[in-house]
């Protein structure tokens, strides 16, 4: 695949995990995804490693600080959305019900951002670009290749993202309800419901990375210590997938391409 070079406004652009064990995390996420680190300092004793994989960035995992282990979140990946305006959309959100977490705020010269919260409760953020665009690396093996909403309203949560960000909106034919998310045209992410068979499970954006063979990958998960949630499970004409808890606690998904 292409370097990216740019994100559309509205496209899920950033995945970082945040993490109870940055050393545990690091080694499980280079054996299945085969990424490199490349830390970067961002406060006394705190590193933000960047993800590489063939040198272009994919995500960056580091280290839970203790103001979110004291409230009891859990390991987690967050996913950032490239807007034009991280102050406008913060106003657009608190406008809308929403809730901000914290921000905006200025990362260096990296860009500005903030962690907001949608009418649901899902956690988000939003990221406007400077001197990083966010993944430049995506739709391959070890990069991401999905985003997708698991809500409990579903149609209130899509009219709260095609307001914020600007998006479209259109079904996926099949046995179930999916809203697919479009940015400039292209489908960027999903937004479904969460049902009774999913167990007590709050409302997240889920991240899902590419592997070359699904059934593999989810072995090698479980012989380094992680859960396998939904084991391989094939979406005819589109795919197969599983979903992952690693080590730390943190929930992904994997998926390949039909």
């Amino acid at each position: 695949m292409p370097e990216v070079t740019s994100h559309a406004p509205g496209t899920p652009s950033w995945f970082e995990l945040s993490t109870i064990d940055e050393n545990g995390a690091l080694e499980f996420y280079s054996a299945i995804f085969g990424w490199v680190d490349d830390p970067q300092p961002i406060g006394e004793n705190w590193l933000y490693h960047m993800q590489k994989l063939n040198g272009l960035e994919a995500a960056a995992i580091f280290q839970q600080q203790q103001e979110e282990r004291s409230q009891g979140v859990p390991s987690h990946w967050n996913t950032y959305f490239t807007v034009t305006n991280v102050d406008e959309s913060v106003a657009k959100v608190q406008q809308a019900g929403g809730t901000v977490l914290f921000g905006p705020m200025d990362v260096f010269t990296a860009g500005r951002m903030a962690m907001l919260q949608d009418r649901q409760g899902a956690a988000f953020a939003v990221w406007q670009p400077k001197d990083h665009i966010g993944c430049r690396v995506k739709g391959e093996p070890g990069a991401i290749m999905w985003n997708e909403l698991v809500t409990t309203v579903q149609k209130d949560a899509t009219d709260f993202y095609t307001g914020l960000l600007g998006l479209g909106s259109g079904s996926m034919e099949g046995p179930m309800e999916y809203t697919l998310l479009k940015a400039s045209g292209d489908d960027v992410a999903g937004v479904m419901q969460i049902t009774g068979d999913m167990g007590p499970v709050p409302p997240n954006w889920m991240v899902y990375f590419g592997v070359a063979n699904i059934d593999d990958t989810t072995s090698q998960a479980e012989s380094l210590g992680a859960i396998v949630l939904v084991a391989g499970t094939d979406i005819p004409g589109i795919g197969r997938f599983a979903t992952i808890q690693d080590p730390q606690g943190a929930v992904f998904g994997i998926f390949t391409h039909a």
